[in-house]
């Protein structure tokens, strides 16, 4: 029963902000706003109404990569709904995509069966210009090809941008992600306020194409100063 009541809420509150403005054109692009990932997509930038597949092990930047790329489309006044399958969210980083024209939504599924179909939901709508969906990781397996193909058909209708953050059966665009070192910025930042920026190897396609290296922003972390007592340090 609480799947039920949760699918009815989002569609309650879908039903609130109406459709957006659909394009002719469902083969346009959006470029994520980093030039050198921009550079090595097909077309320079994200499809319109094709999944992409955005994976890699955890903690390698690619969050990081995805937020900054939701960041453009927000600047542009498109509507973006993260559905945070993981339950692994932390939401002040994403604070930078509230503000402006359209909507900002995350949605936090209880299971990951319950994530697809909040895909399904908001895809149907036609009211997001994009849609990313993060699977609860570790997955263990790839959404499946009927489930694939389905959420294809969708975004595609809709002209949506569609990004799957985990292994899919089914993609039209496939984004392999590999950590490297944070480095810190030297001369910026506020007393244990230190910015710093997170080197992502990224490859597109299959295996075995060119990987570049994204320097992507790593959110300001307050770093806490060392503290000894009798035992030594804490």
């Amino acid at each position: 029963m609480a799947h039920v009541n949760a699918l009815e809420t989002l569609e309650r509150d879908i039903e609130r902000i109406g459709v957006r403005p659909s394009s002719s054109d469902a083969s346009l692009v959006v470029p994520t706003g980093l030039q050198i990932l921009d550079d090595l997509l097909p077309n320079g930038g994200l499809p319109r109404g094709r999944i992409v597949e955005w994976s890699g092990p955890a903690s390698c930047g690619k969050t990081a990569v995805l937020r900054a790329s939701l960041e453009r489309l927000r600047e542009n006044g498109e509507s973006v709904a993260l559905i945070d399958g993981s339950g692994a969210l932390y939401a002040p980083d994403w604070a930078r995509l509230v503000p402006g024209e359209g909507e900002f939504w995350v949605v936090r599924p209880d299971s990951a069966s319950e994530a697809t179909w909040c895909a399904d939901m908001l895809l149907r709508s036609g009211a997001f210009g994009a849609v990313a969906l993060r699977i609860a990781e570790p997955a263990t397996t790839p959404l499946g090809r009927g489930t694939s193909v389905r959420l294809q058909r969708l975004a595609e209708e809709a002209a949506a941008v569609f990004v799957t953050v985990g292994q899919v059966a089914v993609a039209a665009l496939r984004l392999g992600f590999r950590p490297g070192h944070i480095e810190p910025l030297r001369n910026t930042g506020f007393g244990p306020f230190l910015p710093s920026v997170r080197p992502v190897w990224v490859s597109v396609g299959k295996r075995g194409t060119t990987e570049v290296p994204v320097l992507c922003p790593v959110p300001p972390r307050r770093c806490l100063p060392v503290t000894r007592d009798r035992k030594g340090p804490l």
